[in-house]
């Protein structure tokens, strides 16, 4: 990954170091849903939410929110949408997820140069459930992700499920026909092999729309998804919101819906 934290230039296994507090706080909560430092946000009335509730009672679905922020000198905060923006080297950014279903979050990075990197979990980690509505931010220990020479484009890449699945398999399906580097990740405990291996080919196979929300209902309405369908939407910033909002359905016969994202991360010139 060409960033990195506090303005200092880490080797490749080190660029991701900030995660490894997030990550020690995960370790902490076994068996039970990860809260993190967020507290659990009161309902809102928002468009996106309530148009989700207008799809098909027959289909099933999990959706994720997500926030590319760029970070000043002064520490200020400005959401991006990530596929329009290009940083500059020297810029500052985090990211920040939040479920709208209980979910298992992988996050992977794929940098400039095919270096590749399991942000979460990472290592020896267990995949943890992220309780609905909880809020976690990489990295989460008060720093941010600075970019570094080279410049380039890179890939933060977000896969949200409803079961856990083996961490080796799914990174190999992750980045399966990519080139680059290999990921060391170690086997999982849990189950859903066929899950994790399959999940990168189900996503390409499946329709991939970008917009507002209530195209993917209107879409329903005039033809429905096939009953072993599946389709993923992208909606980004827009209508007053800040974050993109990303859903994943599935026909009543295609079993659990599959969320996977592919965040851009543009990097060009320098300070």
């Amino acid at each position: 990954m060409a960033f990195a934290s506090n303005g200092s230039v880490l080797a490749p296994s080190q660029r991701l170091r900030p995660v490894l507090l997030l990550l020690a706080i995960l370790a902490g909560v076994t068996g039970l849903a990860v809260t993190g430092r967020a507290e659990e946000p009161a309902e809102e009335a928002r468009t996106r939410n309530v148009v989700r509730k207008k799809l098909p009672r027959d289909v099933k679905s999990i959706a994720l929110e997500y926030s590319v922020i760029l970070v000043d000198e002064n520490g200020n905060e400005k959401p991006v949408d990530p596929v329009n923006h290009t940083f500059e080297v020297g810029d500052s950014f985090l990211v920040r997820f939040r479920p709208q279903d209980d979910l298992y979050v992988y996050v992977f990075n794929q940098g400039p140069k095919g270096e590749r990197a399991c942000l979460l979990p990472q290592d020896d980690e267990k995949p943890k459930l992220v309780a609905k509505g909880v809020e976690i931010s990489l990295p989460d220990d008060g720093s941010y992700f600075t970019f570094q020479p080279p410049a380039g484009e890179e890939q933060m890449i977000v896969v949200a499920l409803q079961k856990p699945v083996d961490l080796r398999l799914l990174s190999l399906s992750v980045f399966r026909d990519r080139a680059g580097g290999k990921l060391n990740a170690k086997p999982a405990d849990g189950n859903g092999n066929v899950v994790a291996d399959d999940i990168r080919s189900r996503a390409e196979a499946a329709p991939k729309l970008r917009g507002p929300v209530r195209k993917v209902v209107e879409r329903l309405d005039k033809e429905p998804i096939d009953a072993s369908g599946r389709l993923t939407h992208v909606e980004p910033p827009i209508d007053g919101e800040t974050s993109s909002y990303g859903i994943a359905i599935a026909g009543p016969k295609a079993g659990n819906p599959e969320l996977i994202l592919d965040i851009p991360l543009k990097s060009s010139g320098g300070k």
